[in-house]
Protein backbone atom coordinates (compact mmCIF):
# COMPACT_ATOMS: atom_id res chain seq x y z
CA UNK A 1 0.00 0.00 0.00
CA UNK A 2 3.18 2.56 0.37
CA UNK A 3 3.18 3.06 -3.45
CA UNK A 4 -0.63 3.90 -3.28
CA UNK A 5 -0.43 6.44 -0.51
CA UNK A 6 2.33 8.30 -1.90
CA UNK A 7 0.36 8.52 -5.17
CA UNK A 8 -2.56 9.81 -3.75
CA UNK A 9 -0.45 12.27 -1.82
CA UNK A 10 0.85 13.01 -5.28
CA UNK A 11 -2.40 13.71 -7.01
CA UNK A 12 -4.41 15.78 -3.95
CA UNK A 13 -2.20 18.66 -3.04
CA UNK A 14 -3.09 19.49 0.56
CA UNK A 15 -3.67 22.98 -0.78
CA UNK A 16 -6.10 22.28 -3.22
CA UNK A 17 -7.75 19.74 -0.66
CA UNK A 18 -7.82 22.12 2.45
CA UNK A 19 -9.28 25.00 0.19
CA UNK A 20 -12.75 22.95 0.08
CA UNK A 21 -12.84 22.96 4.01
CA UNK A 22 -11.29 26.36 5.30
CA UNK A 23 -10.59 29.30 3.56
CA UNK A 24 -6.73 29.40 2.76
CA UNK A 25 -5.04 33.42 3.07
CA UNK A 26 -1.33 33.50 0.82
CA UNK A 27 1.00 34.05 3.89
CA UNK A 28 4.26 34.49 2.13
CA UNK A 29 5.15 31.13 0.60
CA UNK A 30 2.52 29.09 3.10
CA UNK A 31 -0.88 29.36 3.78
CA UNK A 32 -2.96 30.36 6.76
CA UNK A 33 -6.24 29.56 7.99
CA UNK A 34 -8.68 29.67 11.13
CA UNK A 35 -8.42 26.01 12.50
CA UNK A 36 -11.16 23.36 11.76
CA UNK A 37 -10.48 21.49 14.58
CA UNK A 38 -10.57 23.67 17.69
CA UNK A 39 -12.28 27.41 18.02
CA UNK A 40 -9.82 30.92 17.30
CA UNK A 41 -10.96 34.29 16.47
CA UNK A 42 -6.92 34.34 14.56
CA UNK A 43 -5.46 32.15 12.17
CA UNK A 44 -3.09 29.80 13.84
CA UNK A 45 -3.53 26.58 11.16
CA UNK A 46 -0.77 26.90 8.27
CA UNK A 47 -0.38 24.85 5.01
CA UNK A 48 3.22 24.47 3.42
CA UNK A 49 2.25 23.43 0.28
CA UNK A 50 6.04 23.05 -0.79
CA UNK A 51 6.67 20.26 2.11
CA UNK A 52 2.43 19.29 1.79
CA UNK A 53 1.63 19.87 5.23
CA UNK A 54 -0.42 21.03 7.78
CA UNK A 55 -0.23 22.13 11.78
CA UNK A 56 -1.89 23.79 13.60
CA UNK A 57 -0.46 26.18 16.62
CA UNK A 58 -3.91 26.47 18.66
CA UNK A 59 -4.08 23.12 18.97
CA UNK A 60 -1.05 21.27 17.84
CA UNK A 61 -2.51 18.99 14.94
CA UNK A 62 -0.26 18.40 11.84
CA UNK A 63 -0.11 16.19 9.02
CA UNK A 64 -0.59 15.07 5.71
CA UNK A 65 -3.55 14.93 3.62
CA UNK A 66 -4.48 11.44 4.70
CA UNK A 67 -4.22 12.77 8.46
CA UNK A 68 -6.86 15.80 7.70
CA UNK A 69 -9.39 13.82 6.52
CA UNK A 70 -8.86 10.96 9.13
CA UNK A 71 -9.87 13.96 11.63
CA UNK A 72 -12.35 15.81 10.06
CA UNK A 73 -14.12 13.40 8.36
CA UNK A 74 -14.24 11.11 11.33
CA UNK A 75 -12.48 7.98 9.23
CA UNK A 76 -9.77 5.57 9.69
CA UNK A 77 -7.09 5.51 7.51
CA UNK A 78 -8.49 3.00 4.94
CA UNK A 79 -11.43 5.21 4.38
CA UNK A 80 -9.43 8.08 4.45
CA UNK A 81 -7.65 6.35 1.34
CA UNK A 82 -10.41 5.42 0.03
CA UNK A 83 -11.89 8.80 -0.01
CA UNK A 84 -8.52 10.73 -1.15
CA UNK A 85 -8.65 8.36 -4.03
CA UNK A 86 -12.08 9.21 -5.70
CA UNK A 87 -11.45 12.82 -5.03
CA UNK A 88 -7.92 11.87 -7.34
CA UNK A 89 -10.10 10.80 -10.02
CA UNK A 90 -8.42 7.52 -9.24
CA UNK A 91 -9.91 4.50 -10.28
CA UNK A 92 -10.26 2.32 -6.44
CA UNK A 93 -9.37 -0.48 -8.79
CA UNK A 94 -5.19 1.39 -8.91
CA UNK A 95 -5.78 -0.24 -4.94
CA UNK A 96 -4.51 -3.64 -5.02
CA UNK A 97 -8.25 -5.59 -4.21
CA UNK A 98 -6.45 -7.84 -2.10
CA UNK A 99 -5.51 -4.66 -0.30
CA UNK A 100 -8.82 -3.43 -0.23
CA UNK A 101 -9.70 -7.02 1.57
CA UNK A 102 -7.20 -6.81 4.03
CA UNK A 103 -8.89 -4.07 5.96
CA UNK A 104 -12.30 -4.12 4.51
CA UNK A 105 -13.28 -8.03 5.91
CA UNK A 106 -11.47 -7.22 9.46
CA UNK A 107 -14.97 -4.81 10.00
CA UNK A 108 -17.43 -7.85 9.16
CA UNK A 109 -14.90 -10.56 11.22
CA UNK A 110 -15.63 -8.22 14.33
CA UNK A 111 -18.89 -7.85 13.75
CA UNK A 112 -19.34 -11.79 12.87
CA UNK A 113 -17.26 -12.17 16.17
CA UNK A 114 -19.62 -9.80 17.91
CA UNK A 115 -22.85 -11.72 16.90
CA UNK A 116 -21.18 -15.35 18.25
CA UNK A 117 -20.31 -13.94 21.99
CA UNK A 118 -23.56 -12.23 22.10
CA UNK A 119 -25.10 -15.79 21.56
CA UNK A 120 -22.83 -17.42 23.89
CA UNK A 121 -23.99 -14.84 26.64
CA UNK A 122 -27.75 -15.44 26.67
CA UNK A 123 -26.91 -19.48 26.92
CA UNK A 124 -24.20 -18.60 29.22
CA UNK A 125 -27.00 -18.38 33.10
CA UNK A 126 -24.13 -17.77 35.18
CA UNK A 127 -22.61 -15.14 33.22
CA UNK A 128 -26.34 -13.27 32.81
CA UNK A 129 -26.66 -13.40 36.47
CA UNK A 130 -23.14 -11.86 37.45
CA UNK A 131 -23.92 -8.66 34.60
CA UNK A 132 -27.30 -8.69 36.21
CA UNK A 133 -26.16 -8.64 39.72
CA UNK A 134 -23.78 -5.55 38.88
CA UNK A 135 -27.07 -4.12 37.50
CA UNK A 136 -26.95 -4.20 33.67
CA UNK A 137 -30.99 -4.49 31.89
CA UNK A 138 -31.31 -7.14 29.47
CA UNK A 139 -31.86 -4.38 26.80
CA UNK A 140 -28.66 -2.39 27.36
CA UNK A 141 -27.05 -5.44 27.07
CA UNK A 142 -28.64 -6.58 23.87
CA UNK A 143 -28.26 -2.50 22.75
CA UNK A 144 -24.52 -2.35 23.68
CA UNK A 145 -24.08 -6.25 21.80
CA UNK A 146 -22.68 -7.51 25.43
CA UNK A 147 -21.09 -11.18 24.73
CA UNK A 148 -19.42 -13.95 26.39
CA UNK A 149 -16.18 -16.13 25.13
CA UNK A 150 -16.13 -19.61 25.94
CA UNK A 151 -12.42 -19.73 24.48
CA UNK A 152 -10.45 -23.03 23.23
CA UNK A 153 -11.23 -22.46 19.49
CA UNK A 154 -15.18 -22.04 19.65
CA UNK A 155 -15.00 -19.07 17.64
CA UNK A 156 -12.03 -19.76 15.19
CA UNK A 157 -14.17 -23.02 14.18
CA UNK A 158 -17.47 -20.57 14.10
CA UNK A 159 -15.74 -17.96 11.53
CA UNK A 160 -14.48 -20.90 9.40
CA UNK A 161 -17.83 -22.01 9.01
CA UNK A 162 -18.82 -18.74 8.08
CA UNK A 163 -15.94 -18.41 5.56
CA UNK A 164 -13.52 -16.44 6.97
CA UNK A 165 -9.96 -17.79 7.54
CA UNK A 166 -8.13 -18.33 10.18
CA UNK A 167 -5.59 -15.64 8.89
CA UNK A 168 -8.41 -13.16 9.33
CA UNK A 169 -9.68 -14.36 12.63
CA UNK A 170 -5.67 -13.98 13.54
CA UNK A 171 -5.37 -10.25 12.07
CA UNK A 172 -8.36 -8.90 13.77
CA UNK A 173 -6.85 -10.05 17.06
CA UNK A 174 -9.07 -13.07 17.56
CA UNK A 175 -7.48 -15.98 17.82
CA UNK A 176 -3.36 -16.35 18.24
CA UNK A 177 -1.16 -19.37 18.24
CA UNK A 178 -0.88 -21.38 22.04
CA UNK A 179 2.66 -22.71 23.31
CA UNK A 180 2.16 -25.64 21.20
CA UNK A 181 1.66 -23.83 18.00
CA UNK A 182 -2.61 -24.23 18.17
CA UNK A 183 -4.41 -21.65 16.96
CA UNK A 184 -6.69 -20.74 19.77
CA UNK A 185 -9.08 -18.15 20.43
CA UNK A 186 -7.68 -15.09 22.30
CA UNK A 187 -10.32 -14.30 24.52
CA UNK A 188 -11.33 -17.01 27.07
CA UNK A 189 -13.94 -17.58 29.87
CA UNK A 190 -14.44 -13.44 29.58
CA UNK A 191 -17.06 -10.64 29.04
CA UNK A 192 -16.89 -9.28 25.97
CA UNK A 193 -17.66 -5.27 24.98
CA UNK A 194 -17.93 -4.71 21.63
CA UNK A 195 -15.47 -1.45 20.61
CA UNK A 196 -17.60 0.15 17.75
CA UNK A 197 -15.09 3.45 15.50
CA UNK A 198 -17.11 6.86 15.21
CA UNK A 199 -19.66 5.84 12.68
CA UNK A 200 -20.88 2.23 14.23
CA UNK A 201 -18.56 -0.42 13.09
CA UNK A 202 -17.19 -3.36 15.48
CA UNK A 203 -13.39 -2.88 15.57
CA UNK A 204 -12.19 -4.76 18.52
CA UNK A 205 -13.16 -6.01 22.07
CA UNK A 206 -12.45 -5.66 26.05
CA UNK A 207 -13.01 -9.05 27.88
CA UNK A 208 -13.47 -9.10 31.43
CA UNK A 209 -12.44 -11.79 33.62
CA UNK A 210 -15.73 -13.20 35.14
CA UNK A 211 -15.58 -13.80 38.92
CA UNK A 212 -16.00 -17.43 39.43
CA UNK A 213 -16.93 -18.79 36.22
CA UNK A 214 -14.86 -21.48 34.28
CA UNK A 215 -12.18 -19.90 32.45
CA UNK A 216 -8.48 -18.32 32.95
CA UNK A 217 -7.38 -18.50 36.56
CA UNK A 218 -8.21 -14.66 37.93
CA UNK A 219 -4.61 -14.83 39.59
CA UNK A 220 -2.63 -15.31 36.18
CA UNK A 221 -4.57 -13.35 33.99
CA UNK A 222 -5.31 -9.72 33.37
CA UNK A 223 -8.83 -8.59 34.87
CA UNK A 224 -9.13 -6.98 31.43
CA UNK A 225 -7.82 -7.83 27.97
CA UNK A 226 -7.87 -5.51 25.35
CA UNK A 227 -7.92 -6.21 21.41
CA UNK A 228 -4.54 -5.61 20.00
CA UNK A 229 -3.93 -2.59 17.70
CA UNK A 230 -5.32 -3.61 13.71
CA UNK A 231 -5.42 -1.30 10.97
CA UNK A 232 -8.75 -0.96 11.87
CA UNK A 233 -8.33 0.14 15.23
CA UNK A 234 -6.05 2.50 16.75
CA UNK A 235 -6.91 2.57 20.77
CA UNK A 236 -5.64 5.92 20.85
CA UNK A 237 -8.55 7.24 18.76
CA UNK A 238 -10.93 5.25 19.89
CA UNK A 239 -13.25 6.35 22.71
CA UNK A 240 -15.88 3.74 24.26
CA UNK A 241 -19.83 4.73 23.47
CA UNK A 242 -18.64 7.56 21.47
CA UNK A 243 -20.69 6.62 18.24
CA UNK A 244 -23.85 6.27 20.92
CA UNK A 245 -23.28 9.69 22.60
CA UNK A 246 -21.92 12.21 20.49
CA UNK A 247 -25.24 13.52 19.61
CA UNK A 248 -26.32 13.97 22.86
CA UNK A 249 -22.49 15.85 23.34
CA UNK A 250 -22.65 18.21 20.87
CA UNK A 251 -26.79 18.97 21.92
CA UNK A 252 -25.49 19.88 25.67
CA UNK A 253 -21.36 21.02 25.10
CA UNK A 254 -20.49 18.56 28.03
CA UNK A 255 -19.04 15.39 27.83
CA UNK A 256 -18.73 13.02 30.89
CA UNK A 257 -15.69 11.21 30.65
CA UNK A 258 -15.53 7.71 33.11
CA UNK A 259 -12.48 5.24 33.11
CA UNK A 260 -14.27 1.98 31.67
CA UNK A 261 -17.20 -0.09 30.17
CA UNK A 262 -19.47 -0.86 33.28
CA UNK A 263 -19.07 2.77 33.89
CA UNK A 264 -20.14 4.17 30.77
CA UNK A 265 -23.29 1.42 30.70
CA UNK A 266 -24.71 2.00 33.96
CA UNK A 267 -24.25 5.85 33.63
CA UNK A 268 -26.11 5.84 30.53
CA UNK A 269 -28.53 3.19 31.60
CA UNK A 270 -29.48 5.64 34.28
CA UNK A 271 -29.86 8.37 31.66
CA UNK A 272 -26.74 10.18 31.24
CA UNK A 273 -26.61 10.23 27.91
CA UNK A 274 -23.30 12.61 27.21
CA UNK A 275 -20.99 9.72 28.70
CA UNK A 276 -17.97 8.22 26.55
CA UNK A 277 -15.13 5.75 28.38
CA UNK A 278 -11.29 5.00 27.76
CA UNK A 279 -10.66 1.94 27.24
CA UNK A 280 -7.16 0.12 27.10
CA UNK A 281 -5.07 3.96 27.15
CA UNK A 282 -5.07 7.20 28.68
CA UNK A 283 -6.57 10.14 27.63
CA UNK A 284 -4.60 11.25 24.05
CA UNK A 285 -4.96 14.51 22.11
CA UNK A 286 -6.49 12.40 18.90
CA UNK A 287 -9.59 11.65 21.45
CA UNK A 288 -10.02 15.33 23.01
CA UNK A 289 -9.51 16.57 19.43
CA UNK A 290 -12.88 14.23 18.27
CA UNK A 291 -14.23 15.75 22.19
CA UNK A 292 -13.67 19.54 21.35
CA UNK A 293 -15.74 19.29 18.03
CA UNK A 294 -18.55 18.35 20.09
CA UNK A 295 -18.24 19.98 23.63
CA UNK A 296 -16.66 22.43 25.45
CA UNK A 297 -17.22 21.22 29.10
CA UNK A 298 -15.36 17.93 30.42
CA UNK A 299 -16.67 16.32 33.47
CA UNK A 300 -14.85 13.60 35.48
CA UNK A 301 -14.17 12.19 38.80
CA UNK A 302 -11.38 11.59 40.78
CA UNK A 303 -9.87 10.15 43.79
CA UNK A 304 -9.86 12.62 47.09
CA UNK A 305 -6.80 11.46 47.57
CA UNK A 306 -3.12 12.83 47.33
CA UNK A 307 -3.03 10.60 43.93
CA UNK A 308 -6.29 11.79 42.44
CA UNK A 309 -5.08 15.55 43.41
CA UNK A 310 -2.21 14.68 41.17
CA UNK A 311 -4.25 13.11 38.23
CA UNK A 312 -6.85 16.33 38.10
CA UNK A 313 -3.84 18.46 38.01
CA UNK A 314 -2.23 17.01 34.95
CA UNK A 315 -5.45 16.41 32.93
CA UNK A 316 -6.06 19.84 33.53
CA UNK A 317 -3.00 20.52 32.10
CA UNK A 318 -3.83 18.68 28.68
CA UNK A 319 -7.66 19.61 29.01
CA UNK A 320 -7.09 22.98 29.01
CA UNK A 321 -4.26 23.10 25.83
CA UNK A 322 -7.48 22.20 24.33
CA UNK A 323 -9.73 24.88 25.81
CA UNK A 324 -12.06 22.91 27.64
CA UNK A 325 -14.08 23.84 31.50
CA UNK A 326 -13.56 21.29 33.11
CA UNK A 327 -15.70 20.34 36.14
CA UNK A 328 -15.32 17.39 38.96
CA UNK A 329 -17.74 15.27 39.48
CA UNK A 330 -17.94 14.47 43.33
CA UNK A 331 -19.11 10.74 43.80
CA UNK A 332 -19.32 10.94 48.04
CA UNK A 333 -18.55 7.43 49.47
CA UNK A 334 -18.87 5.52 46.14
CA UNK A 335 -16.14 3.84 43.93
CA UNK A 336 -17.03 4.60 40.81
CA UNK A 337 -19.77 5.82 38.65
CA UNK A 338 -20.69 2.16 38.16
CA UNK A 339 -21.13 1.16 41.60
CA UNK A 340 -23.20 4.74 42.15
CA UNK A 341 -25.61 4.20 39.62
CA UNK A 342 -26.23 0.91 40.25
CA UNK A 343 -27.06 1.48 44.45
CA UNK A 344 -28.88 4.72 43.22
CA UNK A 345 -30.10 5.42 39.11
CA UNK A 346 -30.42 8.80 39.98
CA UNK A 347 -27.70 9.94 41.37
CA UNK A 348 -25.29 10.68 38.70
CA UNK A 349 -27.99 13.19 37.23
CA UNK A 350 -27.73 14.41 40.60
CA UNK A 351 -23.78 14.77 40.57
CA UNK A 352 -23.42 16.20 37.50
CA UNK A 353 -25.87 19.14 38.44
CA UNK A 354 -23.35 19.13 41.61
CA UNK A 355 -20.45 19.18 39.47
CA UNK A 356 -17.43 22.03 40.96
CA UNK A 357 -14.88 23.81 38.53
CA UNK A 358 -11.77 21.59 38.75
CA UNK A 359 -9.80 24.99 39.41
CA UNK A 360 -12.47 25.82 42.41
CA UNK A 361 -12.20 22.46 43.88
CA UNK A 362 -8.48 22.23 43.43
CA UNK A 363 -8.01 25.76 44.69
CA UNK A 364 -10.35 24.73 47.70
CA UNK A 365 -8.00 21.57 48.51
CA UNK A 366 -4.88 24.05 48.73
CA UNK A 367 -6.01 27.10 50.62
CA UNK A 368 -7.70 25.38 53.03
CA UNK A 369 -5.19 23.16 53.83
CA UNK A 370 -2.83 23.40 57.14
CA UNK A 371 0.13 23.48 54.94
CA UNK A 372 -1.14 26.93 53.47
CA UNK A 373 -3.24 28.32 56.39
CA UNK A 374 -0.46 27.87 59.12
CA UNK A 375 2.35 27.45 56.43
CA UNK A 376 6.01 30.25 56.54
CA UNK A 377 5.90 32.62 54.04
CA UNK A 378 7.72 30.42 51.26
CA UNK A 379 5.26 27.47 51.95
CA UNK A 380 2.37 29.78 51.07
CA UNK A 381 4.35 31.25 48.04
CA UNK A 382 4.79 27.54 46.72
CA UNK A 383 1.19 27.00 46.74
CA UNK A 384 0.59 30.47 45.15
CA UNK A 385 2.67 30.00 42.45
CA UNK A 386 1.47 25.97 41.82
CA UNK A 387 -2.14 27.18 41.74
CA UNK A 388 -1.40 30.27 39.52
CA UNK A 389 0.50 27.96 37.12
CA UNK A 390 -2.48 25.67 36.78
CA UNK A 391 -4.66 28.78 36.35
CA UNK A 392 -1.84 30.20 33.50
CA UNK A 393 -3.12 26.99 31.36
CA UNK A 394 -6.22 28.18 30.97
CA UNK A 395 -6.39 29.42 27.07
CA UNK A 396 -9.19 32.25 27.27
CA UNK A 397 -8.38 35.58 28.80
CA UNK A 398 -11.87 35.87 30.10
CA UNK A 399 -11.91 32.54 31.74
CA UNK A 400 -8.26 33.18 33.37
CA UNK A 401 -9.47 36.41 34.18
CA UNK A 402 -12.23 34.90 36.38
CA UNK A 403 -9.95 32.48 38.07
CA UNK A 404 -7.39 34.84 39.17
CA UNK A 405 -10.59 36.61 40.86
CA UNK A 406 -11.58 33.32 42.60
CA UNK A 407 -7.80 33.11 43.85
CA UNK A 408 -7.48 36.79 44.77
CA UNK A 409 -10.70 36.39 47.08
CA UNK A 410 -9.49 32.39 48.75
CA UNK A 411 -5.74 33.22 49.38
CA UNK A 412 -6.48 37.01 50.59
CA UNK A 413 -3.55 38.64 47.79
CA UNK A 414 -4.61 41.45 45.60
CA UNK A 415 -5.46 40.25 42.02
CA UNK A 416 -2.56 42.99 40.65
CA UNK A 417 -0.22 41.13 42.86
CA UNK A 418 -1.60 37.54 41.33
CA UNK A 419 -1.01 38.74 37.76
CA UNK A 420 2.01 40.09 38.48
CA UNK A 421 3.64 36.59 40.23
CA UNK A 422 1.89 34.79 37.31
CA UNK A 423 3.68 36.92 34.64
CA UNK A 424 7.12 36.02 36.18
CA UNK A 425 6.43 32.30 36.77
CA UNK A 426 8.46 31.59 33.71
CA UNK A 427 11.62 32.40 35.29
CA UNK A 428 10.76 31.35 39.20
CA UNK A 429 9.76 27.81 38.06
CA UNK A 430 13.49 27.17 37.26
CA UNK A 431 14.39 27.98 40.24
CA UNK A 432 17.90 26.00 41.98
CA UNK A 433 15.04 23.80 43.68
CA UNK A 434 11.91 23.33 42.10
CA UNK A 435 8.67 22.65 44.15
CA UNK A 436 8.31 19.21 44.72
CA UNK A 437 4.71 18.50 42.25
CA UNK A 438 7.56 19.20 39.58
CA UNK A 439 9.76 16.56 38.77
CA UNK A 440 13.19 16.51 36.99
CA UNK A 441 11.06 14.53 33.55
CA UNK A 442 8.77 17.84 33.70
CA UNK A 443 12.16 20.18 33.49
CA UNK A 444 13.38 18.36 30.38
CA UNK A 445 10.54 18.53 28.76
CA UNK A 446 10.55 22.55 29.40
CA UNK A 447 14.11 22.52 28.00
CA UNK A 448 13.23 21.05 25.14
CA UNK A 449 9.20 23.49 24.52
CA UNK A 450 11.64 26.43 25.13
CA UNK A 451 14.22 25.06 22.66
CA UNK A 452 11.76 24.27 19.76
CA UNK A 453 9.99 28.08 20.36
CA UNK A 454 13.38 29.43 20.33
CA UNK A 455 14.47 28.41 16.79
CA UNK A 456 10.91 28.56 15.63
CA UNK A 457 11.60 32.32 16.02
CA UNK A 458 15.14 32.30 15.43
CA UNK A 459 13.94 31.20 11.42
CA UNK A 460 11.84 34.23 11.23
CA UNK A 461 15.39 35.95 10.94
CA UNK A 462 18.72 35.50 9.53
CA UNK A 463 20.30 37.54 12.16
CA UNK A 464 18.46 35.09 15.29
CA UNK A 465 19.60 32.38 13.52
CA UNK A 466 23.20 33.69 13.53
CA UNK A 467 22.99 34.56 17.13
CA UNK A 468 22.03 31.35 17.64
CA UNK A 469 24.66 29.43 15.94
CA UNK A 470 26.87 31.12 19.00
CA UNK A 471 24.74 29.61 21.46
CA UNK A 472 24.21 26.05 20.65
CA UNK A 473 25.88 24.51 23.97
CA UNK A 474 22.59 25.31 25.61
CA UNK A 475 20.15 23.83 23.49
CA UNK A 476 18.87 19.64 22.81
CA UNK A 477 20.63 17.99 20.36
CA UNK A 478 18.49 17.76 17.45
CA UNK A 479 17.97 21.88 17.69
CA UNK A 480 21.37 22.05 17.17
CA UNK A 481 21.02 19.78 14.04
CA UNK A 482 18.43 21.95 12.74
CA UNK A 483 19.97 25.54 13.25
CA UNK A 484 23.22 24.14 11.92
CA UNK A 485 22.39 22.04 9.41
CA UNK A 486 18.73 23.14 8.31
CA UNK A 487 15.49 22.45 9.18
CA UNK A 488 14.97 18.49 9.38
CA UNK A 489 12.26 16.63 7.38
CA UNK A 490 9.68 16.35 10.14
CA UNK A 491 10.76 18.99 13.12
CA UNK A 492 12.17 21.22 11.13
CA UNK A 493 8.94 20.95 8.85
CA UNK A 494 6.71 21.89 11.47
CA UNK A 495 9.29 24.23 12.69
CA UNK A 496 9.40 26.25 9.61
CA UNK A 497 5.79 26.56 9.92
CA UNK A 498 5.93 28.16 13.01
CA UNK A 499 8.04 30.59 11.88
CA UNK A 500 5.60 32.06 9.23
CA UNK A 501 3.08 31.62 11.85
CA UNK A 502 4.93 34.23 13.94
CA UNK A 503 6.27 36.45 11.41
CA UNK A 504 2.26 37.12 10.23
CA UNK A 505 1.24 37.17 13.22
CA UNK A 506 3.51 39.50 15.50
CA UNK A 507 5.04 42.78 14.49
CA UNK A 508 9.03 42.82 14.10
CA UNK A 509 9.63 44.81 18.00
CA UNK A 510 7.77 41.59 19.25
CA UNK A 511 9.45 38.60 17.84
CA UNK A 512 12.62 40.74 18.63
CA UNK A 513 11.36 40.53 22.38
CA UNK A 514 10.27 37.23 22.61
CA UNK A 515 13.58 35.61 21.01
CA UNK A 516 15.76 37.56 23.44
CA UNK A 517 13.12 36.70 26.10
CA UNK A 518 13.25 32.70 25.04
CA UNK A 519 16.98 32.62 24.65
CA UNK A 520 17.51 34.10 28.18
CA UNK A 521 14.98 31.61 29.56
CA UNK A 522 16.76 28.64 27.90
CA UNK A 523 20.20 29.73 29.20
CA UNK A 524 18.96 30.66 32.81
CA UNK A 525 17.51 26.56 32.57
CA UNK A 526 20.46 25.24 31.31
CA UNK A 527 22.41 26.84 34.17
CA UNK A 528 20.17 25.50 37.15
CA UNK A 529 20.57 22.19 35.93
CA UNK A 530 24.60 22.82 35.60
CA UNK A 531 24.59 23.64 39.14
CA UNK A 532 22.18 20.89 39.96
CA UNK A 533 24.95 18.40 38.72
CA UNK A 534 28.31 20.37 40.48
CA UNK A 535 25.92 20.31 43.84
CA UNK A 536 25.71 16.75 43.10
CA UNK A 537 29.35 16.15 42.17
CA UNK A 538 30.25 18.12 45.31
CA UNK A 539 28.37 16.16 47.95
CA UNK A 540 29.89 13.26 46.58
CA UNK A 541 33.56 14.59 46.66
CA UNK A 542 32.78 15.70 50.22
CA UNK A 543 31.93 12.17 51.29
CA UNK A 544 35.06 10.87 49.82
CA UNK A 545 36.94 14.08 51.19
CA UNK A 546 38.87 14.56 47.73
CA UNK A 547 39.74 18.48 48.31
CA UNK A 548 40.98 19.12 44.81
CA UNK A 549 38.07 17.80 43.33
CA UNK A 550 36.11 19.96 45.63
CA UNK A 551 38.34 23.20 45.03
CA UNK A 552 37.48 22.53 41.20
CA UNK A 553 33.61 22.38 41.00
CA UNK A 554 33.82 25.11 43.53
CA UNK A 555 35.25 26.93 40.90
CA UNK A 556 33.05 25.85 38.46
CA UNK A 557 29.97 26.03 40.73
CA UNK A 558 30.93 29.95 41.16
CA UNK A 559 31.73 30.99 38.22
CA UNK A 560 27.94 29.26 36.85
CA UNK A 561 26.68 31.41 39.89
CA UNK A 562 28.22 34.69 37.97
CA UNK A 563 26.61 33.32 34.52
CA UNK A 564 23.29 32.84 36.13
CA UNK A 565 23.33 36.40 38.91
CA UNK A 566 24.51 38.38 35.58
CA UNK A 567 21.27 36.40 32.97
CA UNK A 568 18.91 37.89 35.90
CA UNK A 569 19.93 41.37 36.31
Amino acid sequence: MPKDVDLIKEKVGVVDLLKSYVELIPAGKNFKALCPFHQEKTPSFFVSPERKMWHCFGCGLGGDVIKFVMLYEHVEFPEALKFLAEKAGLQIQTLNPAEQREFGVLYDVNEAAAAFYRQNLLRNQQVLAYLTERGLKPETMEEFKIGYATGGDDLVRYLIKNRYTVNDAMRAGLAQKNARGLIKDKFFGRIMFPIANQVGKTVAFTGRIVPGANGEDAHDAPKYLNSPETIIFNKSKVLYGFDRSKQAIAESKVVVIVEGQMDFLMSWQSGVKNVVAVSGTGLTEEHLLRLRRFADTVMVSFDKDEAGIKALERSLDYFHNFDFHVKVIDLGTFKDPADACRENPEFMKTALSWAKPALSYLMNVYFTSASYAEGDIPTKKRILRHVLSKIDTVKSAVEKGMWIGECSKLSGIAENDLREEMGNLSVEEIKDAPPEFISREDQADKQEELARKLVAVALTNKAFLDTLKNELEFLPEKFRTIVESGASADDGGVLELEASYLASSLDEKTIKKEFNDLLKRIKILSINETRSSLKKALREAESSEDEESISKLLTRFSDESKKLNDLKK
